[in-house]
């Protein structure tokens, strides 16, 4: 399933439609391909397939990948897997497009890193690593690190406007939270304690997220600068 976010609303379109369970669907920048987690193989990994679904191919190599997310220029592929024999420890690998070579980039040694979400730049990312927004720069490895504004709670599902300037994340159990990096200053956008997996508009104006609020789970979109119930 893809949903994009148009001037009327929600619009959706079947792009998948097996007996697997496909989850995270990424658009590429080009719009010429889409990026997934599956089960297909009785293990969840990363596949690419052509934008109708069709064609898709297993990228993250052996072992439990999920969450993929591309570079803006669409040349790399950041996903998460867990490392081998400790299926518990995950780490941020990514995949070079055109030649396929895949390559660690986080070397955690216990627990599991949320996301790897895109700067705008293509040279940072930023992902959550249990009570802290972590920011990496790809090109020196130096990080900064942001607490969850509720101690000890772990920070999710990162999401980074497209003008790198702000991030919205889940805090586990307690809502959506905007991050603002300029001044390091959070605030509260959501009670929803079920609110995840983050997407903004283009023009960083709207952001939409999955949730089971009502009863079921859904698509849903908010305006990013106003505080929500």
């Amino acid at each position: 399933m893809q949903a994009s976010v148009g001037r009327a609303g929600l619009t959706y379109s079947t792009i998948l439609d097996d007996r697997a369970r496909n989850y995270h669907v990424r658009v590429s920048p080009n719009g010429e391909q889409i990026a997934f987690d599956s089960d297909r193989e009785g293990e969840r990994a990363v596949y690419v397939a052509s934008r109708d679904g069709t064609d898709a191919r297993r990228v993250s190599g052996e072992g439990y990948a999920a969450l993929p997310s591309w570079s803006p220029d669409g040349d790399r592929l950041a996903f998460v897997r867990a490392e081998t024999g400790k299926p518990q420890v995950w780490n941020i690998w990514m995949r070079d497009a055109a030649s396929g070579r895949l390559q660690r980039v986080t070397s955690n040694r216990a627990g599991q890193p949320w996301g790897a979400s895109w700067f705008p730049d293509g040279q940072r990312i930023g992902y959550g690593r249990r009570d802290r927004f972590v920011v990496l720069d790809l090109s020196t490895g130096n990080e900064q690190t942001f607490r969850s504004p509720r101690s000890g709670q772990w920070v999710r599902t990162p999401a980074v406007s497209p003008d790198g300037t702000r991030v919205v994340f889940q805090v586990y159990g307690d809502g959506a939270w905007l991050l603002d990096l300029r001044d390091g200053s959070t605030r509260r956008l959501l009670r929803d304690r079920s609110a995840e997996e983050f997407a903004w508009t283009p023009d960083g104006s709207r952001v939409a997220f999955h949730s089971a609020r009502g009863g079921h789970w859904g698509v849903w979109v908010m305006p990013a600068g106003a505080t929500h119930q």
